[in-house]
This record gives C-alpha cells, sequence and structure tokens, in this order.
C-alpha cells in the first residue's frame, strides 16, 4: 500500500496593511524628529564652527544645563524657557500586567517651560 504524497502546504497570503486613517481635521502630523546630528549641523551652519566644534559646544551646553540642575539650580534662558527639577513623592502604583499593588518610591525629573519668545514662535498668529 502506497502512502499518498503529501500535499504540498500553501503559503498564507502576505497581510495587506490596513489603510491610513483620516487624520482629524484639528490634529497636526506627528512631527518629525530633530536629531543630535542635525542640531549639530544646523549649528555649525549658523555659527561657522566646524562639525566637531559645534558637537562640542553642544555638548558643552547640554553638560552645563545638566550640571546646574543636579546641583539644585533652576536654568533661566530669556525667551527661551526655563528648566529645574520636580520632586515626586513616593505613591502607590500598579502593576498593568498583574494588577498587584506596588509602591512606587521617590524621584525627581527635569521639566522644562517654555518661555514667551518660544511660544510666540510657535503662535505667530495669537497676539
Amino acid at each position: 500500500m502506497a502512502l499518498a504524497a503529501a500535499a504540498p502546504k500553501k503559503k498564507a497570503a502576505p497581510k495587506k496593511k490596513a489603510a491610513p486613517k483620516a487624520a482629524a481635521a484639528d490634529k497636526p502630523e506627528k512631527p518629525e524628529v530633530f536629531r543630535k546630528g542635525d542640531f549639530v549641523t544646523s549649528i555649525a551652519e549658523k555659527t561657522g564652527l566646524s562639525k566637531t566644534d559645534s558637537e562640542a559646544a553642544l555638548a558643552a551646553v547640554l553638560e552645563t544645563i545638566s550640571e546646574a540642575l543636579v546641583n539644585g539650580f533652576k536654568v533661566s534662558m530669556l525667551g527661551f524657557g526655563s528648566f529645574k527639577v520636580t520632586y515626586r513623592a513616593a505613591r502607590k502604583g500598579r502593576n498593568p500586567q498583574t494588577g498587584e499593588e506596588i509602591q512606587i518610591s521617590e524621584s525627581y525629573a527635569p521639566s522644562f517651560t517654555a518661555g514667551k519668545g518660544l511660544k510666540d514662535k510657535l503662535n505667530p498668529d495669537r497676539k
């Protein structure tokens, strides 16, 4: 008695991607990401510095802001905004997978508040 040859398995048809949902008229599109390399290039173009020097300048600014926050200072740049450290008290939370109650420890988080000049640039029609 001969065994029948197994029929070859068919590959599943590739799933069609759903059509993108129509964006709501009042909701802006997701913005592109301005990455560190873009930032360095922009600094180099605006200042005439080399990209290496621009990257060093950016690193120095970010390090200075970080050090000031770690040392308890509020960093204020008139027309742009201010950085400060916000305290978060210890609290109870829930593990979303198990529903188990957990203790979340206190922490410090950096926060940024945009200044009037930056807000005005983002909203040129509002005055």
